[in-house]
Formats: C-alpha cells, sequence, structure tokens
C-alpha cells in the first residue's frame, strides 16, 4: 500500500529527512517548499544547494510549491515552529473529519509557539488527536544525515504503534531511530538545547574557554529538567538523545546555528548585522524568548535562561549579565 508521505519545508533538515525516507521506501515522497526555485532545483537536478549544498537527492523526492489538497497519510512538519499551526490548520481545513483521522503528524521543528507560549504538540492537539502526533528529535546535522552518516535519533509518542510506525520509515544501516513515550521532555529538550547553544556560543565569542562552556552546558542541563518536570515531563528525560545528546552536538559546533550565532554576538556583533547575512532560522531566539515566559509562569530559578534572555530579546550589556550570572550566591550543586 502506498504511503503518501509529504513533508512541510525544504530547509536542510526537511529535505535531508525527505531523501532519507524517498531512499528507504522507494516510492515518491513530496516535498513542499516556500521558495520556487528550491522546488524547481530539486525536481530538475535533484539537488537544493540552497539550503543543503553538494548533496545529489533521490529521484523519488518530489517537490511542490503548494501543499493544499496534497494527499497524505502521513505529514513530517519541518518548518520553524511559528509556522506550523498556521501550516497545519490551512491544510486541515480543506479536509473532512474523515481524512483528518487517517492522517498522521510528525513534528521535526525544534521550539515553542511563541505566540500561544505552548508546545507544538499542544497547539496541533487542536486540530487533531494526540495520539496521532509524533515528534522528531536528537542530535542530527541535516548534512551529516544526507551524507549517510551514523545518527541515532528519538521518535516520541504516547501512540507506541505510531512510533513504531514511524521507525519502521526512517531506520536504516546508518540512521537508527530508538522510541520513547515522553512526548513533554522531548519536545523541552529540543527547543531548550537551542537556548543551551546560544549560551555555550556567547561564552566562546567572549573568549572564557572551555571550562566555562562546560559549566554552562551542565547547568544548563539542571535548568531544561526544572523546565520539563514543571509541564508533565519525566526526571532523567534529559539524559537521552533529544537531551544531552542533541546538547553536546549543538553546544559544541560552529556548524550549529545556534552556537555560531551566541558565538558571533559575544565577539560584538550586532544581532541585527548577524541575521541578515543568514539564509536559515535561528530558531533559539524565539525559543528563548517563548522559555522566559513559560519559565515565568512557573517561577522557575533559571539563571542561564534568564541571562540568554537579557542578553538576546532584551540586548543589555553581555559581560555585566554574564558578570552577575558568575557572582550569584553560593548554593548546593
Amino acid at each position: 500500500m502506498k504511503k503518501n508521505i509529504l513533508v512541510l519545508g525544504a530547509g536542510a533538515w526537511g529535505t535531508a529527512i525527505a531523501n532519507l525516507l524517498a531512499e528507504n521506501i522507494k516510492e515518491d515522497v513530496l516535498i513542499w517548499g516556500y521558495e520556487k526555485k528550491v522546488v524547481d532545483e530539486i525536481n530538475n537536478l535533484s539537488t537544493n544547494n540552497i539550503f543543503l549544498p553538494k548533496i545529489k537527492l533521490n529521484r523519488n523526492l518530489i517537490a511542490t510549491n503548494s501543499y493544499i489538497r496534497k494527499k497524505a497519510n502521513i505529514i513530517f512538519i519541518v518548518v520553524p515552529s511559528q509556522y506550523v499551526s498556521y501550516i497545519i490548520k490551512e491544510y486541515l481545513s480543506v479536509l473532512s473529519p474523515k481524512e483528518i483521522s487517517r492522517l498522521s503528524l510528525v513534528i521535526c521543528s525544534k521550539g515553542f509557539d511563541l505566540k500561544r507560549r505552548k508546545l507544538l504538540s499542544q497547539v496541533l492537539e487542536v486540530y487533531c488527536q494526540l495520539s496521532k502526533i509524533a515528534i522528531l528529535s536528537g542530535p542530527s546535522f541535516a548534512k551529516l544525515v544526507a551524507n549517510k552518516k551514523p545518527t541515532a535519533i528519538t521518535i516520541a509518542s504516547n501512540n507506541k504503534y505510531l512510533a513504531k510506525k514511524i521507525s519502521v520509515l526512517l531506520h536504516n544501516n546508518y540512521f537508527r531511530v530508538y522510541i520513547n513515550n515522553d512526548i513533554i521532555s522531548v519536545q523541552i529538550n529540543g527547543a531548550l538545547k537551542n537556548v543551551l547553544a546560544i549560551a555555550a556560543g556567547l561564552t566562546e565569542g567572549l573568549g572564557y574557554g572551555e571550562n566555562a562552556r562546560a559549566a554552562i552546558i551542565s547547568r544548563g542541563l539542571v535548568e531544561i529538567e526544572k523546565i520539563s518536570i514543571a509541564l508533565g515531563g519525566k526526571k532523567g528525560s534529559v539524559l537521552g538523545l533529544s537531551g544531552i545528546g542533541d546538547i553536546i552536538l549543538t553546544c559544541t559546533s560552529t556548524s550549529s546555528r545556534n552556537f555560531s550565532f551566541g558565538k558571533e554576538v559575544g565577539r560584538g556583533k550586532s544581532i541585527n548585522d548577524i541575521l541578515k547575512n543568514r539564509n536559515t532560522v535561528t530558531e533559539g531566539i524565539e525559543n528563548t524568548e517563548a522559555t522566559y515566559l513559560i519559565k515565568k509562569k512557573y517561577n522557575l530559578d533559571t539563571p542561564i535562561i534568564d541571562a540568554v534572555y537579557n542578553v538576546i530579546v532584551k540586548k543589555r550589556s553581555i559581560k555585566k549579565i554574564v558578570n552577575d550570572l558568575l557572582s550569584r550566591p553560593i548554593k548546593n550543586e
């Protein structure tokens, strides 16, 4: 039976996932892209040199500029988190209740919905049952996946049959998929690792060295778990692939958009100048604001997240914020 897979988002990660699926299932996979140039290049040349350069894509990958009325049984959502609600609402608006009931959604975007201050699964639960939603997250740079380098990732759902179904579609000899049922923690880990990567980048840009970065990562893990538990996640989930696995990757590599962004800010570059020279979204910026608003709601002590918020959102003096962070009163670990 035909899988009818639609991937929403033809950026680097969306293209890498769609290409992986096309190779695995040996049938057409439809990918929606916002940019006509990207769509034409995928269809005519089997490449996407704007977002995933120097990669030859599978010929089963078919691109489109419109997702309305495109038939799908499974949708992989790989657009920036702030657009997820709008795109899915528009896609579902022309479907019958029976068609919606047959549809499964896989959230690959890492972030909160800033406007609603909610997890993406909570936003999409308005449109379809939570049992039809899965979360894909973990340490996975798109280019390495596209180059078939060994990768391990997490698929999370409260529906174990859906999680197994998605894992079978993605799993192969270089892409290993682990199943998890803690959808709250997996989403929080994926969103907050971007905030933590900015913090790690700031210390690098300021020239504080590896000791400072290690301290930021280890104490940042505590803050992530604190928020996760407050929202209903499980203790210890931060130690999995979506947590420490993704944090190690994004907090230590210049290939990480959020780490490199923080590094440039730490070196004194203006945020506007950094962003105008990028053709990809740095999710950690909006995630920082959403995280701060959520942690305030629960009255949580999160000094690292607060520091990133004050630097990136409030645009306060980096050195003063960092000095304030380092001069906090001594406390038990």
